[in-house]
This record gives structure tokens, sequence and C-alpha cells, in this order.
């Protein structure tokens, strides 16, 4: 007698682990996949409340400046010219043409 080495057979136990070992890879992948893209977006919104909260600080000293009256008071004075009652405006020329533009008005009609 020849000595033949046995053929091995695979057992249907052998492929059921086998078929269980590739399906757990395949789900591990999957999770491993999900867990990186809510990780990204975890830093992501952690980046967004970030700016979120430094918004927040600039527009709470942007609350208490307006509750101020004096920053108010200058404010109205700077951007819209505002001036108490009894008091005259005067605002520096920008240029030569509007210095000339206003030389032939008659002195009378400005206040």
């Amino acid at each position: 007698m020849s000595k033949n080495k046995p053929r091995r057979r695979l057992r249907i136990s052998t492929l059921v682990l086998l078929c269980c070992f590739v399906v757990a890879a395949f789900a591990y992948a999957n999770q491993f996949v999900k867990l990186q893209q809510l990780q990204e977006k975890k830093a992501y919104y952690a980046a967004v409340y970030e700016d979120l909260q430094e918004q927040n600080a600039e527009l709470l000293e942007t609350r208490a400046l307006i509750n101020d009256e004096t920053y108010m008071e200058r404010l109205a004075r700077q951007r819209f010219k505002l001036i108490k009652p009894n008091e005259y405006l005067v605002l520096p020329a920008e240029t030569n043409e509007d210095v000339e533009a206003y030389a032939g008005v008659d002195d009378n009609n400005i206040h």
C-alpha cells in the first residue's frame, strides 16, 4: 500500500465558523466607519459651538454697551451727526473740491 496523505475534507462546522468570521469582520468594518464619521461630526459641531460661544460673548458685550447712555450718545453723534439743542456741528472739509463747492455760497445761508 502506498501511503497517501489523507484528503482533508472541509467540515461543515469549519465553513460555518469561516462564514461567521467573515460576517463579523464586515460588521466590525461597518461600525468602524460609522464611528469615524460620528467623530468627525462631533469635531465639526464642537468647532461650531466654540464659534457660537464667541459670537454670544460679543453680543453680550454689545448689549451692555447699548444699555450705557454715554455710549449711545457718542454713537448717535458719530453715526447720525445728531446734536443737542444750542450746539453747532462742525465738520472738516474732506477734499479741496468740497471747499471749492462751498466757496460760492453766501455766508448768510450757512447756519
